[in-house]
């Protein structure tokens, strides 16, 4: 049967560059090697072997609602259109969480020491909260299910010996009765494991470079449903400093009235529009938000009683009066 070309022409790509990233790691100084390898991977491997719509770089990951920072990331996949980061040189960058698809743990080396490294910096990157990227009926944001950036390891090498545990039998050793935050492990010329629906599942190699297409194709298959649960988060929050109290200075434009609302179990303040309506108000049953206190999630009223417009601010004035109902 005539070989894919397609798959050989990538496979042709990858030997060069693992080939580039072995010599750099056999004949230069260590304190150095870590750097340069990774910077090989992302432009000869990652960049140009992977869809137009991901991007590659290397950096720290950040988030918007607790200012959390990770550590030094070796290799970021991201999806520029959902959040742009900030980059400098060399694919150097900051990357807002929301836009992270993948983030991969280069080892020169792969050990058990280097994969207890990767099992740590995978499990911070759980505590990381995300912008929402969907919007109500009403223009508010709302929360929604979303895919975590999964977190893989790649290693040029290994320290264990052939015929003996896997790498998917040593980490499992790792996290034992946790969670694998490990979602694929894959060794140049050896072997590639990903885990799914609680199995891990082996890709057996028939040619050279067959575990780095199974690799790659992973990536492919799932990078869309990663990025298209993140929908489209407002960069904004990111550049727009909010008051410590949540107040922002206001002042009434008068193109919609409004009346202001109190949270019945704690301080929390909230606006209920009317749109342009010019109308006095008689209620006796006040005033009562569908929406819930964000902090609290309580109630959000204001009392009965009759109202008018002052400054496009409908005001108590008095009690409600039963033979003035409006």
């Amino acid at each position: 049967m005539p070989k894919n070309k397609y798959k050989e022409i990538l496979r042709s790509k990858i030997k060069g560059a693992i080939e580039q990233a072995l010599a750099v790691k056999n004949n230069i100084s260590h304190s150095v090697v870590k750097g340069e390898i990774v910077e090989i991977l992302i432009k000869e491997l990652f960049a140009p072997l992977l869809p137009s719509d991901i991007g590659a770089g290397t950096g720290q990951i950040i988030e918007n609602h607790n200012n959390l920072c990770s550590t030094q990331q070796d290799i970021i996949l991201y999806d520029k259109s959902i959040l742009p980061p900030v980059l400098f040189e060399n694919k150097i960058g900051v990357f807002p969480i929301e836009s992270v698809l993948y983030t991969i743990e280069v080892k020169t080396t792969l050990t058990a020491k280097e994969l207890r490294k990767a099992h740590s910096a995978a499990t911070e990157l759980t505590k990381f909260t995300f912008l929402p990227g969907l919007q109500d009926d009403k223009g508010k944001e709302k929360h929604h299910p979303i895919e975590r950036p999964r977190s893989v390891v790649f290693g040029l090498t290994s320290d264990l010996k052939a015929g003996r545990k896997s790498e998917a039998q040593r980490y499992k050793e790792i996290y034992g009765d946790g969670y694998p935050y490990i979602r694929a492990i894959c060794v140049a010329d050896k072997e590639y494991w990903h885990e799914a629906n609680g199995m891990w599942i082996k890709h057996s190699a028939q040619d050279q470079y067959d575990e780095i297409l199974s690799f790659i194709g992973g990536v492919m298959n799932t990078y869309k449903r990663v990025a298209l649960s993140r929908h489209n988060p407002n960069l904004g929050h990111y550049v727009i400093d909010t008051p410590e109290d949540g107040e922002f200075n206001t002042i009434y434009s008068g193109t919609e009235t409004i009346v202001k609302l109190k949270c019945e179990n704690c301080s929390c303040k909230a606006v209920m529009y009317f749109g342009n309506t010019k109308i006095s108000v008689n209620t006796k049953d006040g005033f009562i938000s569908n929406d819930l206190c964000s902090k609290c999630g309580g109630s959000l009223i204001a009392p009965g009683g009759k109202y008018e417009i002052q400054d496009s601010e409908l005001i108590r004035i008095g009690d409600f009066e039963e033979n003035d109902i409006s």
